[in-house]
């Protein structure tokens, strides 16, 4: 997604999310009138599936006007070079990233805080008809995604990297009514945490018993301040058509990302935040990363996943070609349509940085 068409207008993923907001709030007021008819309660879970603010970064007048005047350029941008790692230097070229005007790289930026604008408004409507509809207090709410965003940091956007802003996600939980909720009000937790521990939370929450096969653990304990064990320990993996077989484990304060056939990154993140300094070929750090490397190998062979995305791959010819032949009835997906997306006139012309 290059950034060329960047900057205000509409993109169909705000016209999405608006219908979702609106299909949210109607669910909960009818359940908040069933509740004022007197009817019996009924437990539901609601999940709201939002798009903003992924890319194209391409946000309405009135949001992208609110950032303008105060965007800046990324803290740590990184020029395009043969210093970089093989696989950095590929996803750069491949997505166009390799030498990126400034007044793109603003464009695209105040869009994106603008979608983050937009998206915490429509997330405030479905709060206030929790509120409204006497929802809230009863109510466990968990906000996260399934990636970040890299804004420009290391001269990268969107995601596909083991940079933090690409695979460090948000994992916000209240819970007004319920006493766990009334102990973790405001509490920060620092531990490493992965979304099994998300899905783990909510079962506990439930008083449900844990998925048997999986690794998460229940945040509950450690946000209520108890005492009890935790490895601070996250995975995360890609793999693309391309040959790229990639996968990351932090582990406290390290992260360590492996490429099958290439050079790892090594970061200490509590001395180096923004990764700015890989220790991989560090003598000091062969230890670690030969414990980390064991660690991210151990029941993940790259090579069986390669021959199983080739399988994937065959099998996917196949269904597309299906497809094409018998053309099914498309029932499910919502109703994407070219005209939902555009720039304004004179959208990409230059814009600044404040002084």
């Amino acid at each position: 997604m290059r950034l060329e068409r960047s900057g205000s207008g509409q993109s169909s993923y705000q016209v999405h999310d608006e219908d979702v907001t609106a299909a949210a709030v109607a669910y909960l007021n009818q359940a908040g009138a069933r509740r004022r008819a007197g009817e019996a309660a009924e437990p539901f879970c609601l999940t709201v599936g939002f798009m903003l603010p992924h890319q194209p970064y391409v946000a309405r007048k009135d949001d992208f006007d609110r950032y303008r005047e105060m965007m800046t350029m990324p803290q740590h941008e990184e020029p395009f070079s043969d210093s970089l790692h093989p696989f950095l230097r590929w996803w750069r070229e491949q997505c166009g990233y390799v030498a990126v005007p400034d007044q793109e790289v603003l464009r695209a930026r105040t869009a994106y805080w603008a979608l983050v604008g937009r998206l915490d408004a429509m997330i405030g409507d479905i709060l206030a008809a929790l509120q409204q509809n006497d929802l809230a207090d009863n109510t466990l709410i968990v906000y996260s995604s399934d990636h970040g965003e890299q804004v420009g940091e290391h001269g990268l956007w969107q995601k596909h990297t083991f940079y933090e802003g690409s695979v460090t996600v948000p994992g916000i939980l209240a819970w007004p009514g319920s006493s766990s909720g009334r102990m973790f009000a405001g509490v920060r937790c620092d531990r490493v945490v992965s979304a099994l521990d998300l899905n783990a939370t909510i079962l506990d929450a439930l008083g449900a018993p844990a998925l048997p096969r999986s690794h998460g653990r229940s945040l509950l304990p450690l946000l209520r301040g108890e005492e009890r064990e935790w490895e601070d320990v996250a995975f995360s993996e890609m793999c693309t058509d391309a040959g790229w077989y990639k996968r990351m484990i932090r582990s406290d304060k390290w992260k360590l990302c492996y490429y099958h056939g290439y050079d790892p990154q090594l970061f200490n993140l509590e001395d180096d935040p923004h990764e700015l300094s890989d220790r991989a070929q560090d003598p000091a750090c062969r230890e670690v990363r030969e414990h980390l490397t064991e660690r991210v190998l151990d029941g993940w062979d790259p090579e069986w996943v390669a021959e199983k995305m080739s399988v994937k791959r065959r099998e996917q010819e196949i269904q597309r070609s299906w497809a094409q032949h018998t053309e099914p009835a498309d029932h499910f997906r919502w109703d994407l349509r070219p005209e939902m997306s555009y720039l304004d006139d004179g959208a990409t012309k230059g814009q600044s940085a404040p002084a």
